[in-house]
């Protein structure tokens, strides 16, 4: 069985474009708030300034989000898969792994000495309709549910979902 590569889709670069917008958005409200103009009072200012930093703490939470998604990445491999997050890696080979428990889009991965979650990095919004992004698997994307049933084949075990 070949080794499979699981990182994030394409579609996380939009998390990526949020934060450079929102980075915009400031720069331009930042120099219309310095400029010295007679026709804003000090309570225009005020909201101003107010808008200014809620957009930086929006494009810094985007670009947070952008890196954490980057730096997440499941190899499943013959014997054993590496789960690799920000400032940590582990290999956790299958014959430890007990249960697979699903709950909604999150997979609660047990193994004999502990657990971990398997969960979207983010989700496309449309109205009521929420749906995982997707992950891209061995440089091709595919559906964020592969992964799970993958684990699942090569483990030998079976989707318990509660």
């Amino acid at each position: 069985m070949e080794s499979a590569r699981y990182k994030p889709g394409e579609a996380v670069r939009w998390l990526q474009e949020g934060a450079e917008g929102a980075k915009k958005s400031l720069r331009e409200k930042g120099r219309s708030i310095t400029q010295p103009d007679i026709h804003h009072t000090f309570s225009q200012n005020v909201r101003a300034v107010a808008g200014a930093l809620l957009d930086m703490g929006k494009g810094a939470m985007a670009e947070i989000a952008h890196r954490q998604a980057m730096a997440r990445e499941y190899s499943l491999g013959e014997t054993a898969m590496e789960v690799i997050q920000p400032g940590s890696a582990k290999v956790v080979p299958y014959d430890t792994i007990r249960r697979l428990e699903q709950r909604g889009d999150r997979t609660t991965v047990i193994t004999t000495t502990s657990r971990f979650v398997i969960r979207p990095y983010a989700y496309i919004v449309a109205g009521r309709l929420k749906v995982p992004i997707g992950w891209e698997r061995n440089g091709m994307e595919v559906p964020y549910e592969l992964i799970i049933e993958e684990l699942s084949a090569r483990c030998g075990l079976d989707l318990e979902e509660h």
